[in-house]
């Protein structure tokens, strides 16, 4: 049996219930305005489906139950809308704590390589920014494979040392450094 036969019986339902069906709402939902929508939806939705709906209670029944249902959707679509938010923020500080740590990280890869002796921070570069090969640095330069493989042992040693619980971030920054160097390339 369809809820509403006509639009008589419909409207005649809504004045007598709406009210109610307010009350009953704002009881969930705990705001006026909210109540009101929830009830709105659900006799526009009642009256978009009518032709459809196949009710075995009665019409009050049925409408207390189609609010209740339409109110605890709100409050579990408020949920997801809150935990979307909180989840946002903490990306967001999450973000900005890496960002500030990457400024703090490279400050500190500056200051250890200002450590170096020149040609040491040479090779260092080279090998970490350029992305060169021991034996193009060799060749490069004019000196021994063995000498780049000290200077750079001797260099991590350093990095180490004074990066020491940057280590993950410098890893980072030298990929990053890497990409955007691919990049220009491409």
């Amino acid at each position: 049996m369809a809820l509403f036969k006509d639009t008589a019986q419909f409207e005649m339902a809504y004045k007598q219930y709406f009210s109610m069906l307010v009350g009953f709402s704002f009881q969930y939902v705990e705001d006026s305005d909210v109540a009101e929508d929830v009830v709105q939806e659900v006799f526009s939705n009642l009256w978009n489906q009518s032709d459809h709906l196949e009710v075995k209670t009665n019409v009050k029944s049925y409408l207390f139950g189609a609010v209740r249902n339409a109110c605890l959707n709100h409050l579990r679509h408020l949920k997801v809308v809150e935990s979307h938010a909180q989840a946002s923020m903490q990306v967001e500080e999450s973000d900005q704590t890496t960002f500030m740590e990457m400024d703090e990280l490279r400050e500190k890869l500056e200051s250890a390589l200002k450590q170096l002796p020149e040609k040491r921070r040479q090779i260092f570069e080279m090998s970490r920014f350029e992305d060169k090969k021991y034996h193009e640095i060799a060749e490069e330069l004019d000196i021994s494979i063995k000498t780049v493989e000290t200077q750079m042992s001797r260099a991590l040693k350093v990095m180490r040392e004074v990066l020491g619980s940057y280590l993950v971030y410098l890893i980072i920054f030298t990929l990053i450094m890497l990409l955007e160097g691919c990049r220009g390339k491409i």
